[in-house]
């Protein structure tokens, strides 16, 4: 049946059709028709956002996700300071696990979920032992760049640090219009957010050279000599890609390795700026190290 062009409907498509020489215009029903109705016009209740307060006060710890992910109003009520007080005076408060540092005179509205999470990580038996069952190994960091390093000195062993960053989180640019004061009372702020550090328990360990913005491309751990202990191997390289067969432009030695532990930034070992100043003493980079050994 022929039509014309006002009476061809809305959700039909004009196909052409070419047979003996002739091109054909068919008109052709739609099946691809989105059926879905606007969401607010769907069937349901518009809860107000006070039942998620009040919800809130029943959420165990290893629920806030969840909880956060039913809606918009749900996701706001777990961005606010009584939400995280609540939090810490159930779960941490008087706890004796938890550490000075994480006490209730030292919280402030920075940060303040940050600080909740790590002192929940302390006190809070059920989110202590997923860190235990979920050990990450040193070559998920391949591809991260490198943003500090340090070292100290233990009783018997030396500990390396290797503080390392997502891509993505290293090269994005500070915003520096931000209002200080409306930056200063963000519950959510993270400075952490998206790194983790790699520390190196060992013996002993040689001149580090530095590594700041230079990307790990490979990690290999072996055996040492007499099989007591390890080796670990790093590799880094000023190109934010890693090549298999490319050989590192740099490449840190650790022998007699006795761990390797990769923490987030809400596990209990992770070294937070306010839990110590980083010691380099002697100095990490010698004032002759980037002359020759035969000193031309």
């Amino acid at each position: 049946m022929e039509k014309s062009w006002d009476e061809l409907d809305e959700d039909s498509e004009v196909e052409t059709e070419v047979q003996n020489g002739l091109i054909t215009l068919v008109c052709k029903k739609n099946r691809k028709k989105n059926t879905e109705s606007p969401i607010d016009n769907r069937p349901g209740r518009d809860y107000p956002e006070i039942i998620f307060y009040h919800l809130s006060k029943y959420i165990k710890p290893e629920d806030i996700a969840s909880f956060a992910r039913i809606n918009k109003a749900a996701h706001l009520v777990t961005k606010t300071k009584a939400f995280w007080m609540l939090q810490y005076k159930r779960y941490c408060e008087n706890h004796p696990k938890l550490p000075e540092k994480l006490r209730f005179e030292s919280l402030k509205s920075y940060g303040l979920r940050q600080t909740v999470i790590r002192a929940l990580h302390h006190t809070y038996d059920i989110l202590n032992h997923r860190i235990v069952r979920k050990e990450i190994p040193p070559h998920r960091l391949v591809t991260w760049v490198c943003v500090n390093v340090w070292y100290n000195r233990g009783l018997t062993y030396w500990n390396v640090y290797f503080k390392l960053k997502r891509p993505q989180m290293y090269h994005n640019r500070v915003n520096l219009d931000k209002d200080l004061i409306e930056e200063m009372g963000r519950i959510d702020a993270n400075p952490e957010e998206g790194a983790q550090v790699l520390m190196v328990t060992c013996k002993g360990f040689d001149r580090i050279p530095p590594l700041q913005g230079m990307t790990l491309s490979a990690v290999s751990m072996v055996l040492s000599h007499g099989y007591r202990h390890h080796t670990l191997h790093l590799g880094f390289s000023s190109s934010c890609y890693s090549v298999k067969g490319i050989v590192p432009e740099c490449e840190v030695i650790l022998d007699a390795v006795v761990r390797a532990l990769v923490c987030d930034w809400w596990h209990p070992q992770y070294p937070h700026s306010g839990n110590f100043v980083p010691r380099q003493d002697p100095p990490l980079l010698l004032k002759d190290f980037f002359d020759d050994e035969d000193g031309s």
